[in-house]
């Protein structure tokens, strides 16, 4: 399948002065030089390229414009890691120094983009949400010694941007995490599929609710040793327990609790926090690399509501973690 060059019709300014929705070892890149100054790998076996950064993300745009059509987009903010380095056979032999520009090229292993759509937008206290389309790719999970008829995988994903902290938030029917196609044409269908499940106005609902959940100094407390424990647990008992999965790394873990006293936006100062002001604290990290860090913004959503409903003794699947 072929896709036209997708047009995006907003300016990136806006989006210019905001904090990066990702940092770890990521860099900002733009479309045009990902595209023109940047190699594409082939399998080595059939000399056949892969499906390129650049193709993903114009695929997706592609299928947003067609199932959201009519609505404005900004243009992709692109994030970049893990550079590969290559030499042409003119470079073959040569030592390091002695390497002139066509003798060596270099493709990004990782690459992760987002697309808004500042339209559909919503306010959670005080907070403006615009809807985002994410997605991921990383060649660290594709055999390039293989040939091209094994399927590649990809991550995509749909929610809102907070966009006074750039925080991703993301639920478990707006994401794929094993999308795993040959060609962009069934790539393009699994974009159609994610769009058309997901219900966006029951996501903002189910996130206002957040709000309305107080949690207190000594319950936030427990969570955060808790939390600690639950990395050194045995994966037996886990399963003896019946455990949700926790998937925060430590890190993330001890952001939150340092933003819990200093974030100008979400931050305690010691006292009680809502479970809305409690997800953004979780999510606020963003040192996570690219192939991780979707999961790990569900798995924050999926925190928050689960702490919430033990709270309000709705759901005691998240008890042991407060108790």
């Amino acid at each position: 399948m072929e896709t036209n060059r997708p047009t995006f019709q907003l300016e990136a300014n806006e989006q210019d002065e905001r904090k990066p929705f990702i940092l770890g070892n990521t860099k900002a890149i733009e479309l045009t030089q990902l595209q023109e100054d940047y190699l594409v790998p082939v399998f080595s076996r059939d000399n056949v390229e892969t499906i390129s950064h650049t193709d993903f993300i114009n695929v997706v745009a592609d299928a947003a414009q067609t199932f959201f059509h009519g609505e404005q987009f900004t243009p992709p903010q692109i994030r970049v890691s893990h550079e590969m380095i290559v030499r042409t056979r003119s470079g073959n032999g040569k030592l390091v120094e002695n390497l002139e520009k066509d003798d060596s090229g270099s493709y990004y292993q990782r690459m992760m983009f987002m697309i808004e759509l500042p339209n559909i937008s919503y306010t959670i206290n005080g907070n403006a949400m615009n809807l985002q389309i994410v997605g991921v790719r990383s060649y660290s999970e594709t055999n390039l010694l293989g040939n091209s008829s094994q399927k590649q995988l990809f991550r995509l994903g749909i929610g809102f941007l907070n966009r006074c902290c750039t925080n991703m938030l993301l639920s478990t029917d707006g994401v794929k995490f094993d999308i795993k196609v040959t060609n962009p044409a069934d790539l393009y269908r699994y974009c159609i599929e994610l769009f058309a499940s997901y219900n966006y106005r029951q996501h903002i609902e189910d996130m206002k609710r957040l709000g309305n959940t107080i949690i207190d100094v000594s319950t936030f407390a427990q969570f955060l040793g808790k939390a600690r424990l639950y990395q050194a647990l045995p994966t037996h008992i886990k399963n003896e327990l019946g455990l949700p999965e926790l998937i925060l790394p430590e890190a993330q873990i001890n952001q939150a609790a340092r933003d819990y006293y200093s974030d100008e936006n979400f931050s305690g100062y010691g006292k009680q926090l809502t479970a809305w002001n409690f997800y953004q604290l979780l999510t606020n990290y963003k040192n996570n690399y690219i192939d991780i860090t979707m999961e790990r913004c569900v798995n924050a959503y999926d925190v928050a509501r689960g702490l919430a409903s033990a709270i309000n003794r709705q759901d005691d699947t998240w008890n042991w973690f407060i108790e």
